[in-house]
């Protein structure tokens, strides 16, 4: 009977994962390298910076984006997505700093300035990287409109949705990589999401 039991519990775990994984539309084989990823990064736990770094040199190398040239508020929200997608909370405080630093050189109205530092402000100051991704949910909304309403990069930018993000609230981000790179599901789930438009 405990073996009867036993593989029916094993049965119904695993229609759940494919559930949860088919959820966000990675499939299967999506989900085979997101167990790979979280295997990876379990396996470099306690690493320190090395974690950050080899994950930000990963992600890295899958933009083959040129970011000479672009305004520095965009190069620093690119740190804070990134920063994210790899669980690191230190980063994120670093690169949101760096964002409020960049705007003040920006071509940007002031309003708009005011909006996207006052976001950045509280990424900076979030207690843990829950809060962080709740303002950089904010922050993206904001710098959606900003793009989209003036010709602020000459880079390809994807605008991404997770709609398990923020306890199923659904959220959306900015990329200059199709690839989906999920900063709200962190290592956890990568590569949930799917890019919504193209600008």
């Amino acid at each position: 009977m405990k073996k009867y039991n036993l593989k029916w519990t094993s049965i119904i775990v695993a229609i759940m994962v494919f559930t949860f994984m088919t959820a966000c539309g990675d499939g299967q084989q999506e989900a085979a390298e997101e167990t790979d990823n979280m295997g990876m990064a379990d396996g470099m736990e306690g690493m320190g910076e090395m974690e950050g770094m080899d994950m930000a040199q990963q992600d890295n190398g899958a933009a083959a984006v040129n970011m000479e040239g672009e305004p520095a508020f965009v190069v620093a929200y690119m740190d804070i997505k990134n920063a994210l997608v790899n669980d690191n909370y230190e980063q994120v405080q670093q690169a949101a700093n760096a964002l409020q630093s960049g705007l003040e050189g920006s071509q940007l109205s002031e309003e708009q300035r005011s909006q996207l530092s006052e976001s950045a402000g509280q990424l900076a100051e979030a207690q843990d990287i829950e809060a962080q991704r709740q303002a950089f949910a904010q922050l993206s909304r904001q710098l959606y409109e900003v793009v989209k309403n003036n010709n602020v990069t000459e880079n390809k930018l994807y605008w991404q949705h997770c709609p398990m993000a923020l306890n199923n609230q659904g959220a959306n981000w900015l990329s200059f990589e199709e690839k989906v790179r999920n900063p709200f599901m962190g290592q956890r789930m990568p590569g949930c999401g799917s890019v919504e438009e193209t600008i």
